[in-house]
């Protein structure tokens, strides 16, 4: 059972602090799909990527899909979007006391996203945002890519993203529940040109009418971003480039600082995996004591994450608790905690020895397990 949300405080210059009090959900679903329709910053595109913020153009709400080649439609997506890479974004809405939130919801909205694939036409996109804009949208491709030059040919890549299956699955709620996150998480993390991300909208109200909403992506991880294909403009980093980029981004004593836990990792990882960033490498240390997932990445910008939030125990909890005593950082449980290089650059001694305590842990249980068999 999710706990009840906590309130938040608004001070008004002329009333004073305010409390807002967490709404139970939505009155009718509708109420949520108009909300995302005339306010699509609630998708939060910088949590998205953060590195280019996602910015949103409506194509439509309740847009028909065919069941099959020369069909009527069948059924119909809350809202189809396409951001300013052309990438076709899909919003299925569901209250959370909608049972087929738990699972119902992830094969519908793949069906949906399979079918469209298949069966919208070309330039369909374009005729279904021109029929709700009564008129050409080319003004307003343009507002959305921020130039005639990034705007050109626009909708044909709109298209080819559809084909190629280079899009964006989205699922809001006023809350997530467990079920359809871990779901939402696995796929995020295997899929390669689909993106299949979790938002949960808060609502929150405030004697007078007031309201607030508060929306969180909850699992649009860095480590799910990196596994994106090149079809998204993604690419393999290899060592030599991405060394290549720190030393480009970064002064000298921050290049050295991250050159010097690349070698310390290096010395005891079983593995180093590296990134698919489109703007920025990244390098993942894996350790076959621990599993198959890396306990820190360290980016070429200098940004450190370190990923207890999808570490098996007691990894993952050591790793928070670092996280809050070495850099003063919350930990939370499903996204990593981001320390920038400024801040762990000045104390990397004490990390990596807390990276070997942890390998030092994980070997120890390994060998209390062997001797146990």
């Amino acid at each position: 059972m999710n706990a009840p949300f906590s309130p938040i405080f608004f001070k008004d210059p002329d009333a004073g602090l305010r409390q807002f009090d967490a709404r139970d959900g939505y009155a009718t679903e509708d109420e949520l799909q108009h909300l995302i329709a005339v306010h699509p910053e609630l998708l939060r595109g910088d949590q998205i990527d953060p590195d280019d913020p996602r910015r949103w153009l409506l194509i439509d709400r309740e847009v028909g899909i065919p069941g099959g080649a020369g069909q009527e439609d069948r059924w119909s997506i809350d809202h189809v979007f396409v951001d300013h890479d052309a990438v076709p974004t899909l919003i299925e809405v569901k209250r959370s006391s909608d049972a087929r939130i738990r699972r119902e919801v992830v094969g519908q909205l793949i069906e949906y996203a399979a079918n469209a694939k298949r069966y919208w036409p070309a330039g369909h996109l374009k005729h279904l945002c021109s029929k709700r804009l009564g008129h050409e949208p080319d003004s307003a491709v343009r507002a959305l890519c921020g130039s005639d030059e990034a705007a050109r040919a626009f909708w044909e890549r709109a298209d080819a993203n559809l084909r190629s299956g280079n899009v964006r699955l989205i699922f809001v709620a006023d809350r997530i529940p467990d079920e359809l996150y871990e779901m939402a998480f696995f796929l995020n993390e295997q899929m390669t040109h689909t993106e299949v991300l979790a938002i949960e909208v808060r609502p929150y109200a405030a004697q007078g009418g007031a309201e607030a909403f508060v929306p969180h992506v909850l699992n649009a991880t860095p480590q799910a971003r990196e596994v994106k294909s090149n079809s998204s403009g993604r690419r393999k980093w290899t060592e030599a480039e991405f060394f290549e980029n720190a030393r480009q981004r970064l002064t000298p004593e921050g290049f050295e600082a991250i050159r010097k836990l690349f070698e310390f990792v290096a010395k005891s990882a079983s593995s180093i995996s590296w990134g698919t960033g489109a703007q920025r490498g990244s390098f993942n240390p894996k350790y076959a004591q621990m599993g198959d997932r890396s306990p820190i990445s360290v980016f070429s910008d200098g940004t450190l994450n370190m990923n207890g939030f999808w570490m098996d125990a007691p990894y993952g909890s050591r790793l928070k608790t670092a996280a809050r005593e070495l850099f003063g950082i919350t930990a939370n449980d499903r996204n990593p905690e981001v320390v920038p290089l400024s801040t762990w650059m000045s104390k990397q001694g004490a990390l990596q020895e807390m990276l070997a305590q942890l390998l030092a842990t994980a070997r120890s249980s390994m060998v209390a397990r062997a001797e146990d068999g």
